[in-house]
């Protein structure tokens, strides 16, 4: 499955955390903004709307060093939350 941004956030640098951070909808909200470990910075880079999920899969578990298995596992748990955040759609 492949996904794209949903455009409505950028990702900022604040300090050593890496958060998303609404552009449009929800500014004032603070429950729209979301603090991303390195790796989901990582894979929310990778999201480009050409790449799909095992594409993806298959990189950070090359980059991290991670079982295909379990790269599957956690990239497509992330994806799942993202997409229901609605912080990402299907391409």
């Amino acid at each position: 499955m492949v996904f794209a941004h949903s455009g409505e956030f950028v990702l900022r640098n604040v300090g050593s955390e890496a958060v998303l951070v609404p552009i449009r909808n929800h500014v004032g909200d603070l429950d729209a903004v979301y603090v991303m470990s390195p790796v989901a910075v990582r894979i929310w880079s990778l999201i480009d709307g050409a790449a799909d999920s095992e594409a993806i899969a298959a990189r950070i578990g090359d980059e991290y060093d991670v079982a295909p298995a379990e790269a599957a596992q956690d990239v497509n748990e992330l994806l799942t939350a993202l997409e229901e955040a609605e912080l990402i759609r299907r391409a």
